[in-house]
């Protein structure tokens, strides 16, 4: 059974140097990246691909989390916020509350991927084995992006995770396949969908516009850039064959091609 629908939910967006998006472009130039993150409606339930940003760190990062985030008061002040609104709030537009999500599939567990993730507490949550284990404790400029305070209940005993290392079936029909693309981080994954209109590939930060998914050039601070390359060009193959639409995460065309909630693609 195909997915019934796929809505994009914008949380925010976020200003970085083009350069740091899409590497050594247009540098001093700023990119305005959305920062949204998608619910599939499926015969068989609800799935959350990611969970974009949270408001409250971008609102109060010193008080973010068990230890605060002060390094990332810099960063908010270039969120907006008035952009989007949390999932929550997309959700009970929709008229859905956070327990009626089954499953949260996350591509990463960078801040503006896994933020709110708390919000959903009964759901099972999807996460990469790699990504899981290197999330607390990133090297380099990885580091900024990782936040406690987003995932760290991911590690109570309770908590439903299921920390996968191939390729994941969401529905059990291959409606919906999330599948590793690592290089932005060691446990990147992308998500392809099976929709009644056709099949689209969300990509997460596999690239962050569509200039660098032509060109495969990924973000600067990519945990590795030689991956990175590796996936793009794995993503291109995977849309050829299954004759895929592939939408870039952050680029605000490639978002505004996705229709505004209440509506959906099917």
């Amino acid at each position: 059974m195909p997915v019934e629908r796929l809505y994009r939910l914008n949380t925010a967006t976020w200003t970085f140097d083009n350069s740091a998006a899409t590497q050594l472009q247009d540098p001093g130039e700023p990119y305005v990246g959305w920062c949204p993150c998608y619910l599939l409606e499926h015969p068989d339930g609800l799935a959350l691909f990611d969970t974009g940003v949270s408001h409250e760190m971008a609102t109060a990062p010193l008080e973010y989390g068990p230890r605060g985030a002060p390094h990332m008061a810099e960063f908010a002040e270039t969120i907006d916020l008035s952009a989007g609104k949390p999932p929550v709030e997309h959700l009970a537009d929709l008229g859905y509350e956070p327990e009626d999500v089954d499953t949260v599939v996350l591509s990463h567990l960078h801040t503006d991927h896994a933020g709110n993730l708390d919000s959903f507490p009964e759901a099972t949550v999807v996460v990469r084995k790699e990504e899981l284990r290197y999330a607390f404790w990133p090297d380099g400029p990885q580091r900024l992006f990782y936040l406690e305070g987003d995932f760290r209940h991911l590690r109570e005993l309770d908590a439903d995770v299921v920390a996968i290392t191939g390729e994941y079936d969401v529905f059990g029909d291959e409606s919906a396949v999330a599948f590793p693309t690592p290089g932005h981080t060691p446990g990147h994954q992308s998500l392809e969908v099976g929709l009644t209109s056709g099949t689209t590939i969300l990509t997460a930060d596999a690239a962050n516009s569509r200039a660098g998914y032509e060109q495969e050039l990924a973000a600067s601070f990519a945990w590795s850039l030689e991956a990175s390359v590796d996936s793009i060009a794995a993503i291109k193959d995977r849309a050829r064959v299954a004759d895929a639409d592939v939408v870039v995460h952050h680029d605000p065309d490639e978002q505004r091609r996705l229709p505004d909630p209440p509506n959906a693609l099917e």
